[in-house]
């Protein structure tokens, strides 16, 4: 329902935004003129700097109607409650015909004498933004993938064979109400389900043996290869201790005839 006056019905009659963390947010406010006069509006807020206007003021033609979008400035903080305070006020008068945009003067909306200004007062709303459209039907998507094969189930009165080779059947099962549709009690529903489920469960834990098995068997080999690889550094570092002995044997062998020469010689001098 429109706040109205004399001359112009107001549209919204309140303004909301729906509230966003650094985003700008418009409202847009429609004005109708309801009388076979031209009407001059202007509109004006309790916080100029928070808002912006456009138009902030205009002429609406008789019978006519115009837009104006009121844009909220992104705002930092989020108020308490999402509480607000603000208010707008839209002014109009009756002018001649034909008077432009251009033309409109504050003077215009002076309370006087033979001046005749009427006023619409709106208040400021935050609300909560509306959920994106893309998770609502995800989320709806999702419940009637789980719901809808037991939902098929019990409508078509189905027996459990069509799960398993049990002769157990669902019609006799509880139903509890649903938004989406009927389910079967979830009790009833797993009981007759059972083997099928067990079977999944057995061919489940057959691939984890087989995969642990692989890899049990692919650490084996690499541990091995690993021994191998030590057994051979130890082997050529045993070779590499034996050369050195050799080695070591050799030229101590060579010191002392080297010695024992030198000594040879040393008896020959003293002699002579």
């Amino acid at each position: 329902m429109a706040a109205s006056c004399d001359l112009l019905d107001v549209d919204p009659p309140e303004l909301q935004f729906p509230f966003v963390l650094d985003k700008q947010i418009s409202c847009p406010l429609r004005l109708t003129n309801r009388t076979d006069r031209t009407v001059a509006f202007k509109v004006k807020t309790t916080s100029p700097r928070k808002y912006c206007v456009r138009p902030n003021n205009g002429v609406v033609p008789p019978r006519s109607s115009c837009t104006v979008v009121v844009t909220m400035q992104a705002q930092k903080v989020v108020p308490p409650d999402l509480q607000c305070k603000d208010k707008f006020l839209v002014q109009s008068v009756v002018v001649s015909d034909g008077l432009l945009a251009k033309y409109i003067t504050s003077q215009m909306f002076v309370k006087e004498v033979g001046n005749v200004v009427e006023e619409v007062k709106l208040k400021v709303a935050y609300v909560m933004p509306p959920e994106p459209q893309s998770e609502i039907a995800e989320e709806h998507d999702g419940l009637e993938r789980v719901l809808m094969p037991m939902q098929q189930i019990v409508d078509n009165g189905r027996s459990t064979s069509e799960l398993s080779s049990g002769s157990a059947s669902l019609r006799s099962a509880e139903e509890v109400g649903s938004p989406v549709g009927r389910i079967v009690k979830s009790e009833e529903f797993l009981k007759a389900a059972t083997p099928a489920l067990e079977t999944k469960t057995y061919a489940g834990r057959a691939e984890q043996s087989h995969q642990l098995s692989a890899i049990i068997a692919k650490l084996t080999e690499e541990k091995n290869s690993a021994l191998e690889q030590n057994r051979k550094l130890r082997d050529e570092l045993e070779l590499v201790r034996r050369e050195a002995s050799k080695q070591q044997g050799s030229f101590s062998l060579v010191l002392l005839l080297a010695l024992g020469v030198l000594c040879v010689i040393l008896g020959h001098l003293v002699k002579k």
